[in-house]
Order: C-alpha cells, then structure tokens, then sequence
C-alpha cells in the first residue's frame, strides 16, 4: 500500500509539473485567449443584466393591467380577473423570455470562443516572431471581428437574442471549413487574405455568396429572384427592420396584423410602441390595402385611429362629433369608396380583437 501511494504521488506530481510546463509553454496564447473570449463575453452579460431589464421594464409597465388582461384573452385564451392579470403576465412574460433562455447560448458560445480563441493566440505569437499566419488563423480572426462587432452593435441597440448568440457560435464554429472553401474556389494565393475576408461576412451574405458561385460553376438560376417583402411598403418599415421581423417568421402584412405584439417585441427586439404602430397599421391594410397609405393624410393611420374615429362619431361631445362627421365624406372621398362600405370596413376593423388589444396597450 504504501508503495501503491508513492507511485501515485509521484504520478499526479508529474500531472502538476506537465500542467506547469504547458501552462508557461502556452502562456501568452492563454493570455490572448482570455483577452479575446472576454472581449466577445462583455456585451452579451451587459444585455443580460441590464439590456434585458429594461426590455422587460419596457413592456411591463406600458400595459395597464386591462391591457395585460386583454391581451392574456386575445392571444392565450386565458381568463383573468384584471387583479390578477400582472402576475399571470409576469409569469408568462418570464417562462417565455426570461433571463434562462439565454443560459445554454451564452455558454455555447463562451466554449467555441475559448476554443478558437486559444488557436489564434498561438497564431498571433508566431505572427509576432515569423508574421505569417495561416488561412485557418485568418479565418477565426475574421470571424470574431463580425461576431464581436455584431455583438457589441446589438448590445447598443438591445436587440440580442438567444438566436443571434447560437448564429454567432455558429458563425465561430465554420470559420475555418468556410474560409478555406471560398480561398479555394477563388484565389488560392491570397488564401489568407481571403479567409479573413469571407470571416467578416455574416452567414445570410455567405448563402447568397455560395448560391451565386454556384449558378455561374453549374450554369442554374437558383434564387434568381425573390418576391418583394409586403412588410416594407408600411409606413416607418425600411428593409433592415423588415429584415428583423423576418426573423420572428412574419413577412407578410397579414402575418403581422394578427401576430403577438409583444412576443414580435421580444423575438425582433423592436420597441413595444413601434409594433403596436404597425400592427395597427397592418390590420388597417389588410381590409383597406394601399387606400391606408391615403387615408394616413388625414389621422386615419391604422386600426387604432380608426377605432377613435368611430367612438368620434358616437361621441357626446358635440365638436369631436361633428368633426368626426366632416371627415367622414373626405375619407370616402380620399379611398375612392362609398360611405357605407367604408364605414361598413372601418366597424370590421375597430371590432377585430387584436384592435381591442391595441387599444388597451396604446
């Protein structure tokens, strides 16, 4: 027995020593790699313990708890009392999108970055002594540099999710399949160039890369042409922000008239009072179309204005009522449709549950 405890002595006192050797070995790689893997950690727990805060402080405390209770109504089908609404929301809120969504992401992230990170610490030694590095080197650099940014930028605009830190791991994860795909396929001489190049891209602009390398080797028109996004011709949605609803799997303005306002909020990271303006907007166009876009030029921009239009005009105040009722025959004129039949669109429209919810949250 003692001799069976020497030799393990002596066995995890080698362990020791070799973990020494390689820790002085690789000292300046480990540096780099913590520098770097702290770099990319800083914005994702900024949002985490404050941009996500205020997110959830955002759409907690601009809905009333008729709102919250409508809303519970509308889009779950739960009955509640308006007492009780806060805390069934809360709790909904929380089980949908609170802070542990982001747990498994975060973690996933932090392992590829420590990984890729150690690799091109060793990299950036050699390149200090002999200023050479490779394809695959430069192809993790690349990579990195759009994730951090990308992640930096959305810690700005608060608009991280757990979807936009995998995307990122990813993007780290094929750095080096990828980079040395396309400094293949186009100039093997600027190999490393080209990899950090192509790191720089995020992975959409990758796709349509690869599809157009494709069409030209292979002589096909796949993805050619695309139909244009409905979502844009809304009044304040450019093709960024359409591009940001895409991502909650809503590209058309009927999709968008009867979604879930806040879970659009919470996936696409837009301000809660923006997504009630356009899912007002959609729900208008969808019974009126384009007339919406003319209609916008006297207050009627969507389903919540015309919802206060027609209380207008059941008003007992006598100057709301009778403005209320001079507007009547412009709108008629303006949407080049008769006064019943918009009025008959305008009560469909202020019915819809959805416009009730606006209503409420509005």
């Amino acid at each position: 027995m003692p001799k069976e405890g020497a030799k393990m002595g002596a066995s995890s006192s080698s362990l020791f020593y070799a973990l020494c050797h390689w820790l002085q070995q690789n000292s300046y790689a480990i540096g780099i790699d913590l520098l770097l893997s702290s770099l990319i950690a800083y914005p994702l727990f900024d949002y985490l313990f404050y941009g996500w805060v205020r997110k959830e402080y955002e759409i907690s405390k601009s809905l009333t708890n008729g709102a919250k209770q409508a809303y519970l109504n509308t889009f779950h089908k739960i009955e509640v009392s308006a007492n009780d609404a806060a805390t069934v929301f809360d709790q909904l809120y929380l089980e949908w999108y609170g802070r542990q969504r982001f747990l498994f992401p975060i973690v996933f992230i932090l392992l590829v970055t420590l990984i890729e990170n150690f690799a091109l610490g060793g990299a950036f030694a050699q390149l200090a002594s002999k200023w050479e590095l490779g394809a695959s080197d430069a192809a993790i650099a690349g990579a990195y540099t759009f994730v951090t940014w990308d992640f930096f930028a959305r810690m700005q605009r608060r608009n991280l999710s757990p979807a936009d830190t995998c995307r990122g791991a990813l993007r780290l994860a094929i750095a080096i399949p990828v980079g040395y795909v396309f400094s293949v396929l186009l100039q093997p001489s600027l190999g490393p160039f080209i990899a950090f190049a192509v790191g720089v891209f995020p992975i959409g602009a990758l796709g349509l890369i690869l599809r157009q390398l494709a069409n030209k080797k292979l002589g096909l028109e796949i993805g050619a042409a695309e139909a244009s996004d409905q979502v844009v011709k809304l009044s304040g949605v450019d093709l960024s922000t359409a591009a940001r609803i895409e991502d909650a799997d809503i590209t058309t303005i009927a999709q968008l008239a009867w979604c879930d306002p806040i879970q659009l909020s919470m996936r696409s990271n837009l301000s809660f009072a923006y997504v009630v303006d356009i899912v007002s907007q959609a729900l208008a166009w969808v019974y009126l179309g384009d007339r919406i876009n003319d209609l916008r030029t006297i207050g009627l921009r969507g389903a919540y204005e015309i919802s206060v239009f027609l209380d207008d005009l059941d008003s007992d105040d006598a100057d709301e009522k009778k403005l209320a009722q001079n507007t009547l025959p412009v709108a008629s004129e303006i949407a080049h449709c008769p006064i019943a039949g918009l009025m008959y669109a305008f009560e469909q429209i202020a019915q819809d549950p959805n416009t009730n919810f606006l209503c409420e949250a509005a």
